[in-house]
């Protein structure tokens, strides 16, 4: 994890050239995550609010490895929440940031903890395929279908439409994904009327990115 802006980032400094700073919050938490100049991370208020990062079985993970947030909000008297699960999936960082604070530090959301995948024995969140296809201006629309597959396994299918060259976007893609991901869904080039039928939803404004139909 190097802090780096993500797609949508890079594309708002491109057109504004301003400084961007994540923050973190939730109604539960009471209180934020908000990055220094430095963009390392959001800085932890230990006065404010106890935080963990633990695994699957409920056990802390070591600095830097992702793990599900799991917070103690210490200025909540009526309703107290002990050691609350967000279901975000988070890293912490424990040495000092380049602005001098000695505080933890917060990495970004990489995903919820029930959205987890098991490819080809690497572990992810869909927020990682969303960037790799948000960074590919050549496709249109896209959709990411979430399978089980015979052996119980999961089975990923990425589907897009354009108005490119899809025998070089392919190529792309799948460079982009290995390096980001370092492993590579099934991809599937698909018309724009199917698209918009697949996405488009009466009931909502936004595009449907992500169908999970596992068991």
């Amino acid at each position: 994890l190097d802090f780096s802006y993500n797609t949508l980032g890079q594309r708002i400094r491109e057109g504004w050239k301003v400084d961007l700073h994540s923050t973190y919050a939730s109604t539960e938490m009471s209180t934020a995550f908000t990055e220094c100049s430095a963009g390392m991370g959001g800085h932890h208020l230990p006065d404010l609010i106890h935080l963990e990062i633990l695994d699957e079985n409920g056990h802390p993970v070591s600095d830097g490895s992702p793990g599900e947030l799991v917070v103690t909000p210490l200025g909540i008297e009526a309703m107290p929440l002990i050691r609350f699960k967000t279901g975000d999936i988070c890293r912490k960082f424990e040495e000092t940031c380049a602005c001098g604070r000695t505080t933890m530090r917060l990495g970004p959301v990489e995903g919820r903890r029930q959205q987890m995948i098991k490819f080809k024995g690497t572990s992810l969140y869909p927020p990682a395929l969303f960037d790799v296809l948000n960074g590919v201006k050549e496709i249109d629309q896209y959709l990411i279908l979430l399978d089980s597959s015979r052996l119980d396994t999961d089975s990923i299918r990425v589907e897009y439409c354009t108005q490119g060259n899809p025998e070089i976007i392919n190529e792309s893609l799948k460079k982009a994904f290995k390096s980001y991901i370092r492993v590579v869904p099934e991809i599937q080039v698909i018309p724009v009327e199917e698209m918009k039928r697949k996405t488009f939803d009466e009931m909502s404004r936004k595009p449907i990115r992500l169908i999970d139909r596992r068991r």
